[in-house]
């Protein structure tokens, strides 16, 4: 009967896991009536992905800095955009937001790393490319059978004070209705409640011969502040779908209610677009500072949503961390021009990876020598057994 019970379990975990958890539905500039004259203004790609209690609504913006904004509602929100020039809380929801958490692209470094220890605070003539600048292209979704949309972001140059670049930049946004594992590596598992970001730069040209990139992200989560509240890395122990990589950074923001967003990745970049092991190099994380500055937050949806509400109040967190590509003795970016770098932004619990082919068949192979040893030790215990009552029977 308890092996038939834990059958039954099985097959329930199975079915349920295999059984979207939110239904997807993707569109160009929402509610927009007038297409030519939306996407002169704005260039928003909205997902809103319904559960059974309630709607996350992914918000990806190309139109100045990209920028992906995680919003919770309940269920019957609709979202509302008003495409005129004034962007001040031109974004609004039927009911209002039950938590907003945001990433935006700032700002791109590149720097002449001369003595080759691919730290960011060691380099040395900094291009700073403001994010604004490079002229976003957007692609059409993959959307298959409402269980996953892909979307991409890409231009192919960037024009700014002193500096023009030439190659292709991209950032591809994918959500999944369901629980999963990214399909290329570094294999990061991924929720409903998520996005996997992927960052590419192809054939940028650069200023130096030893150049690396490195990139500045804002974050914003819309907890109330309190002394309490703080956004934090840490790592924690992985698995090894990753081709070597057994790390997981996690910049979370918890707040006295549960839940919060998150951003979370692998300390790995692949050089090629074949994301094998031999391809890959690292990332160098650095600490996490306040940025109050509201010029950065106007380029962005939230100043959308929330107009000058968001500055000022203390209401919201509002963010930075730096992430620099690439490490000692790997040829900097030079060697293949390709940088390929993948992360999470979600809300909710952070989303744990789950075993490997490996681990599980290595756990299997133990649960049965086990079994088998449990049986040789009863075996022989009930041989002994009957032996030492033959003996007093017969008296032998």
């Amino acid at each position: 009967m308890k092996a038939l019970k834990t059958i039954v379990f099985i097959m329930t975990v199975f079915t349920t896991s295999v059984v979207a958890d939110r239904k997807l539905h993707a569109e160009f500039n929402p509610g927009c009536m007038m297409e030519d004259h939306c996407s002169k203004l704005s260039k928003l790609t909205y997902i809103r992905a319904d559960g059974d209690n309630d709607t996350v609504h992914f918000i990806l913006d190309a139109t100045l800095k990209p920028s992906l904004v995680v919003i919770t509602t309940n269920k019957d929100a609709i979202i509302q955009v008003n495409y005129t020039t004034d962007r001040a809380n031109n974004i609004k929801f039927t009911e209002s937001p039950l938590y907003t958490f945001a990433s935006v692209f700032n700002n791109l470094y590149e720097f002449n790393d001369v003595n080759d220890t691919a730290n960011l605070k060691d380099g040395d003539n900094f291009k700073k490319m403001d994010f604004r600048n490079f002229k976003w292209n957007t692609t059409q979704s993959i959307n298959n059978n409402n269980e996953s949309v892909e979307i991409v972001l890409s231009a192919n140059s960037y024009r700014g004070p002193g500096i023009n670049k030439t190659g292709i930049v991209s950032i591809t946004l994918k959500i999944c209705g369901k629980k999963g594992t990214g399909s290329k590596l570094p294999h990061l598992v991924h929720t409903p409640e998520s996005g996997e970001l992927t960052f590419t730069l192809n054939n940028l040209n650069t200023n130096f011969t030893k150049s690396r990139f490195a990139v500045e992200l804002l974050t914003s989560s819309s907890f109330p502040f309190n002394k309490s509240e703080e956004l934090l890395s840490n790592t924690f122990s992985d698995d090894k779908l990753s081709g070597g990589t057994f790390l997981n950074y996690l910049l979370n923001a918890k707040g006295n209610v549960e839940g919060g967003g998150f951003l979370s990745w692998k300390p790995v970049i692949y050089k090629a677009e074949n994301t094998h092991a031999l391809n890959s190099s690292s990332t160098i994380q650095y600490d996490v500072h306040n940025h109050p500055f509201e010029n950065d937050w106007i380029n962005t949806p939230l100043y959308n949503m929330y107009g000058n509400s968001l500055f000022g109040n203390k209401s919201f967190l509002l963010k930075s961390i730096n992430v620099s590509f690439g490490q000692p003795n790997d040829e900097f970016y030079a060697k293949s021009n390709y940088t390929y770098w993948t992360f999470l932004v979600g809300i909710g619990a952070p989303p744990q990876t789950v075993l490997g082919f490996l681990e599980l068949s290595i756990i299997a192979s133990l649960l049965l020598l086990l079994s088998i040893t449990m049986i040789l030790i009863f075996c022989i215990f009930m041989r002994w057994m009957s032996s030492k009552r033959n003996s007093i029977i017969y008296g032998k």
